[in-house]
């Protein structure tokens, strides 16, 4: 990372899209990085997102680099869409396809199969940072204007809502065909309650709390994940937050559940499981950072991020794992 990118990483809202772009701050011996057997992936590979329909995964990442695997992870094919594209997002929809979003104002369709990629401008939000599909097959991206996109034609069209001030919003989730919640810069947080026709501003989690990931059980329980290892926690559907212990005190920087247990991926290639009410240490890949974790719901996590880093890991079982910072 030149020293530019450093001098804008440092900044809180340089930090947010930095993480969602570079996985900013990591360090890490990169000479041992294995790619799990997935030939054709390169160490200049540098993975965001991955995504599973039930038989097929898909991984995204910068310059346009797509992986798909048709057997959980045991071998992948490679494919880049657009060596000046950087996905950000990727997302499963309910009717099998896939959607995945380029930082520069393009949603992807796929098929079932991740194959047959094609590209959709969206020209809103100026800077799209997380997109999902809704039961309905529906598609939503959000990202700087505090601005909603969505789309019901797998986006030939969008219709576009701002919300609140100029922040940078940073995920949006649904959790059933009409709950849903989106997160952002200034702590902001997003509810709805009748399939995104209308979004809620909730109380926020701290005026300075920038989020780098979030992911949410159920209407209730919701965990987010920000600067220096904080992770904040609500189980009154984002009415109110509390912090919890992150025993490494490192960044994490993404988020998922994994039969009903969050979990997290983060700096130095860092595995977090949630514990009570602390977040400790699961696993350490060799990975200089980590932003992907995509639970399969059998014990196995597929765990992507920088330096070609992308492979399959068993989190059961107890394990002594010690961070490097």
């Amino acid at each position: 990372m030149n020293g530019s990118m450093k001098s804008w990483c440092a900044g809180s809202l340089g930090a947010l899209l930095c993480v969602m772009l570079y996985g900013c701050g990591a360090s890490a011996n990169t000479s041992n990085i294995v790619d799990g057997g997935s030939k054709g992936v390169k160490r200049s590979d540098a993975f965001q997102a991955a995504a599973d329909n039930g038989k097929t995964t898909v991984v995204v990442g910068a310059t346009g680099v797509v992986l798909t695997s048709a057997d959980r992870g045991n071998s992948w094919s490679r494919q880049q869409l657009d060596p000046l594209g950087s996905f950000v997002g990727v997302t499963a929809c309910a009717d099998g396809s896939f959607a995945a979003l380029d930082f520069f104002h393009r949603v992807w369709i796929a098929g079932a199969a991740g194959d047959n990629w094609e590209a959709r401008a969206i020209a809103e939000p100026v800077n799209p940072l997380a997109i999902t599909c809704d039961s309905e097959n529906r598609l939503w991206v959000v990202g700087g204007g505090s601005t909603i996109a969505s789309s019901s034609d797998r986006g030939a069209s969008w219709r576009t809502t701002i919300v609140g001030d100029d922040a940078m919003l940073a995920s949006v989730q649904f959790v059933s065909a009409r709950e849903g919640f989106i997160t952002g810069e200034f702590g902001a947080v997003y509810r709805t309650g009748d399939g995104g026709a209308t979004w809620e501003a909730l109380p926020k989690i701290g005026e300075d709390f920038y989020p780098y990931a979030a992911v949410f059980a159920d209407r209730d329980r919701g965990w987010v994940s920000g600067l220096a290892g904080v992770v904040m926690q609500t189980t009154d559907g984002g009415k109110s937050w509390s912090k919890r212990m992150n025993e490494a005190g490192a960044p994490i920087y993404g988020l998922a559940l994994d039969r009903g247990t969050p979990l997290g991926v983060g700096i130095n290639g860092l595995v977090f499981r949630a514990s009570g009410d602390q977040w400790k240490l699961a696993d350490a890949r060799n990975a200089t950072y980590l932003r992907a974790a995509l639970p399969f719901g059998d014990g196995r996590v597929l765990v992507a991020g920088g330096a070609g880093g992308v492979e399959v890991t068993t989190l059961d079982g107890d394990r002594t794992v010690t961070a490097k910072n």
